[in-house]
């Protein structure tokens, strides 16, 4: 399983397209966020009493906490672009007649989307704060980097379980790449990325908070809003700063109830567990020749 794994992340790796268009949804939202979506959000809070450096930096610190996750499922999505690869290839017939399990197969799959994951996230993790810092905001703490990275696992193992049973379903590589052009279209606003979640009519935003990567954006933006946020509300009554967090996205509700952060992080693990075992299941039928 480990030496499939190593086989996969070379192959990954080794593909420079591969690698970039795994990133291009992210970095198609970075360059919507800093040529023209920042200042229109800097400006919406700026008319609520914010002064404008800080609205900057809290507006910096949200979106990046969605590129974070965001590219959660698409890197996961590249990475297992593989199965498919083999399959077409069939480069799979000649692992089947080999002595290797195929739960061992499938758990290679996993673990190189799950690594790759977590290496590729954690890297966008420090160029986003090297952006806030040369935009003159402060960077995390250090002491909330354990809980940052933490996250990032989440994000990454369910990530890795929702895209591995995504891609078990194909069978052929055009209905893959047709099916993926819809995913990298609709991953920011499913996500809650492009627009504060207020702004989306009232279904859209029940999706969104549906959608479990969503939570894990939900978890890092708490995480990296917190002090800026803390700040720049200070002596503001409670109720103002509780609707701007509901409508950024930093805090869900479903009706009345408060999406607790261990409540977001039960969704992730429960998610990565499910969607990971249905593809093994997925996988194990169409391994059989």
């Amino acid at each position: 399983m480990t030496a499939f794994a190593i086989r996969n992340l070379k192959l990954y790796f080794r593909d420079r397209g591969a690698v970039f268009f795994s990133l291009l949804a992210v970095i198609i939202t970075f360059g919507l966020y800093v040529l023209f979506l920042g200042d229109v959000y800097t400006q919406n809070l700026a008319e609520q009493g914010i002064p404008a450096a800080e609205a900057k930096e809290i507006m910096d610190h949200w979106v990046m906490a969605g590129i974070i996750a965001e590219a959660g499922v698409t890197i996961s999505h590249g990475v297992l672009e593989v199965i498919i690869a083999d399959k077409a290839r069939r480069i799979t017939k000649d692992f089947y007649v080999s002595p290797v399990k195929h739960s061992a197969l499938t758990g290679g799959y996993l673990i190189c989307a799950f690594v790759v994951s977590v290496l590729m996230i954690s890297l966008t993790f420090v160029l986003t704060q090297a952006y806030i810092l040369l935009s003159g905001g402060a960077a995390t703490s250090p002491a909330k980097l354990p809980a940052v990275f933490g996250v990032i696992f989440l994000v990454s193992f369910a990530s890795a379980g929702m895209m591995s049973f995504f891609v078990s379903i194909f069978k052929s590589q055009q209905a893959y790449a047709s099916a993926s052009s819809i995913v990298g279209t609709l991953i920011g606003f499913v996500m809650g990325i492009y627009l504060p979640v207020g702004m989306y009519p009232s279904v859209v935003q029940w999706i969104i908070r549906c959608f479990p990567i969503s939570h894990g954006a939900v978890l890092l933006r708490q995480i990296m809003m917190d002090d800026v946020m803390e700040e720049a509300f200070a002596g503001m009554p409670a109720p103002v700063l509780d609707k701007v967090c509901e409508s950024f996205g930093v805090t869900y509700y479903f009706g009345d109830f408060k999406v607790t952060p261990l409540t977001s992080i039960c969704i992730l693990l429960v998610t990565g567990i499910v969607f990971m075992a249905l593809a093994c299941m997925n996988l194990g039928k169409k391994q059989k020749i």
